[in-house]
């Protein structure tokens, strides 16, 4: 019995050795996850879990009490953030929540977190073919898209995935406007992203964001700025707010500007705005050319440097929501490796709790 267990250690060494080192990622990864779920079954008391509203999910559910959310809280939040936190460090910079908190309860399934998109994703080595799964041959938007459903399971929020008819006559971003407003009626707050943008801290629930960007129940839309650079202005000078995160809440005047932000290239209200229709940046150029002059008291701008770019911009490092504009390809790299971070975090934590146990101090090396 003992041999057999050596030659299993043995083979499996081997294969990990003889593998690429993406291949021995992948599989470490396997036996990382593996391992943690085990944890959260059979010892993780999921009474310390930080208190979000508990969603069942089906294959992971295990007798107990176990649940993907569960496995998913014990893996991406190991310090337990919650909407309550007063305050997220990252990099030696401190983050505050300010004082008055209009969020102080989570909002559950008031929140839908939406991907739109007039792809469906169901070609071999995207997110929603249903073969074989090979993290190493999905396309990049794949990572975008799980990290947007990783989000919304780790915090009870709905997810949804618009497959949107396309356009004859504009370019095919112009379907977030619609897609959210119809959306919209059915929730508090649709918080959209485009598929190349993702949580840069998961564990961070959307209230504390609201809370921190004072998102108070007059504003509509809360975009980010683009970086400053002269190609993102309008024609007034002023920096574009970046459609590829959109804050929506369910009010009136919400609806009223995503519908005049849908007609715009109508040019009835605004002569003019079918410029847009096709050239960069469509609809966000129509939005920023137009749109929000006529609504600047509900339209909230959110500093790029919390909610654009990428992790080593200059001017805009996506603390809290990573654009990656330029290096799509590195969308699900990014998740990956985050994902294995944590993990492995989690793993490292496990090792630290049973140094007591596993560590054997041989003080005399001879045979006794």
């Amino acid at each position: 019995m003992a041999r057999d267990s050596d030659q299993c250690r043995s083979t499996a060494v081997n294969f990990i050795v003889m593998t690429s080192p993406f291949r021995r990622y992948v599989v470490i990864s396997f036996v990382a996850v593996f391992f943690l779920v085990g944890i959260v079954f059979y010892r993780y008391d999921s009474s310390s879990l930080p208190s979000f509203p508990q969603v069942k999910h089906g294959p992971l559910r295990s007798s107990g009490d176990a649940s993907l959310q569960q496995v998913l809280q014990f893996i991406y939040n190991p310090t337990k953030f919650s909407l309550t936190s007063p305050a997220f460090e990252t990099d030696g910079r401190r983050y505050e929540l300010p004082d008055d908190h209009h969020y102080t309860s989570p909002l559950g399934k008031d929140v839908c977190i939406l991907d739109v998109d007039t792809r469906p994703f169901e070609n071999k080595g995207q997110v929603f073919h249903e073969g074989n799964f090979d993290w190493d041959k999905q396309e990049p938007y794949t990572g975008g898209i799980l990290n947007h459903y990783t989000y919304a399971q780790i915090h009870g929020y709905d997810y949804h995935f618009i497959n949107a008819a396309n356009y004859t006559d504009r370019h095919a971003t112009w379907i977030k406007p619609s897609a959210i407003a119809n959306i919209l009626h059915s929730y508090k707050f649709v918080i959209f992203l485009d598929a190349d943008a993702t949580f840069a801290n998961p564990e961070i629930p959307i209230e504390w964001l609201l809370n921190y960007w004072s998102i108070d129940p007059s504003v509509s839309l809360a975009m980010a700025l683009d970086p400053p650079k002269p190609t993102n202005n309008d024609t007034m000078g002023r920096r574009y707010s970046n459609t590829g995160f959109i804050i929506a809440q369910n009010n009136p005047r919400t609806f009223e500007i995503l519908k005049v932000w849908d007609d715009c290239p109508n040019d009835i209200r605004y002569p003019g705005c079918s410029e847009w229709k096709k050239p960069r940046f469509h609809e966000q150029s129509a939005f920023g050319t137009y749109v929000r002059y006529d609504y600047d008291e509900w339209i909230k701008e959110l500093p790029c440097d919390e909610a654009n770019g990428e992790p080593d911009g200059e001017d805009c490092r996506g603390v809290f929501i990573s654009h990656w504009w330029w290096r799509t390809n590195q969308v699900g790299t990014s998740f990956g490796d985050m994902t294995m971070k944590k993990v492995m975090g989690r793993l490292h934590g496990a090792v630290i709790d049973e140094k007591h146990k596993i560590v054997e101090v041989q003080k005399d090396n001879k045979i006794q």
